[in-house]
């Protein structure tokens, strides 16, 4: 089975964490038995007028090759793909980062889902119908997010084992959805109650260092507004660290039994300042990482399901 992979979120020298999850993704498809090639929309580092100049040259790029399925990750690479005119030539997938009903792009889902053949979402949406609308997070390397001695982590990133350092994550910039306000005013309320605690970014850092940063948190916390599947959430549980997080996406069911992690009920400040403090204040036996695996988020259980969607969509036209 060939694969096209159209994505404008891919791992760059100097991003070399943005799109991460997507290269990842399709790395893992190899022990499937699936070929895979990607079409990279590099709009991030060369402009807008990528994204134009990437229709002809889609265009030209399928015109001299053959693929069974075009998987484009994220909206802006399905609006791409559509505008080549080979959307009614060869199936095709759309993953869908966060929910559509979240996006401000949900005009341009309707049209999406006119264009395509079968979407992948990484939280339970409304959509899904296991007949064209999938549900599959993506999947967390359990190899390479490990559990770390603590105080090895913190000497390996500089930083001091006797803080408590809670960790907040945004792949490669502070994005708005993420609520760094939200996050820096729970800070500045548990510093309060203990001054040892620290907030601790990771934001477009090394790969190599990224599971340190988990390691030597106590917790990480996530404030979003809305989220699909935030793969930080599963590289923390993967790393056997706590997550406490308002309700977004499918984190309810990635923390279900977790011991220490926390979901909140709805956005309310003094509700998350509370649900950290109750899992820093916990003796905990960390049973995150065993509960990950068990639902079947590791990367290669996600790869293998991914493949099986493969078959389904070939199916359906």
């Amino acid at each position: 089975m060939k694969i096209l992979h159209i994505t404008n979120n891919y791992p760059t020298e100097n991003f070399p964490i943005f799109g991460i999850f997507v290269k990842e993704q399709i790395d893992s498809l190899s022990q499937t038995g699936t070929y895979s090639k990607v079409f990279f929309i590099n709009g991030k580092e060369n402009g807008k007028l990528e994204y134009v100049e990437s229709i002809l040259k889609l265009r030209k790029f399928l015109k001299k090759n053959n693929f069974d399925i075009i998987h484009c990750h994220h909206v802006f690479s399905a609006i791409i793909f559509i505008l080549t005119g080979f959307s009614s030539k060869v199936p095709s997938i759309v993953s869908f980062q966060n929910d559509p009903v979240d996006e401000s792009f949900f005009n341009l889902f309707r049209i999406i889902k006119h264009f395509t053949t079968a979407w992948i979402f990484k939280n339970n949406s409304c959509y899904v119908d296991r007949i064209r609308g999938f549900y599959l997070p993506n999947g967390v390397d359990t190899d390479f997010f490990r559990p770390i001695n603590r105080e090895e982590a913190c000497n390996k990133i500089g930083l001091d084992p006797k803080k408590i350092y809670i960790l907040f994550v945004s792949s490669n910039y502070l994005r708005k959805q993420k609520r760094y306000d939200r996050y820096q005013s729970i800070i500045s309320e548990l510093k309060k109650w203990d001054n040892k605690i620290e907030e601790l970014k990771l934001i477009n850092t090394e790969r190599s260092l990224v599971p340190y940063f988990f390691n030597a948190s106590s917790l990480h916390l996530l404030t979003s507004d809305f989220e699909g599947s935030p793969n930080s959430v599963k590289e923390a549980l993967s790393c056997n660290i706590p997550v406490i997080s308002t309700n977004v996406g499918n984190v309810k069911d990635l923390i279900e039994n977790v011991h220490g992690s926390y979901c909140a009920s709805g956005n309310d400040d003094y509700e998350l300042i509370d649900l950290c403090k109750k899992s820093l204040s916990k003796i905990i036996i960390p049973n995150s990482r065993d509960k990950l695996i068990e639902k079947g988020y590791d990367m290669n259980s996600v790869a293998i399901k991914l493949k099986n969607i493969y078959n389904k969509t070939l199916d359906i036209k």
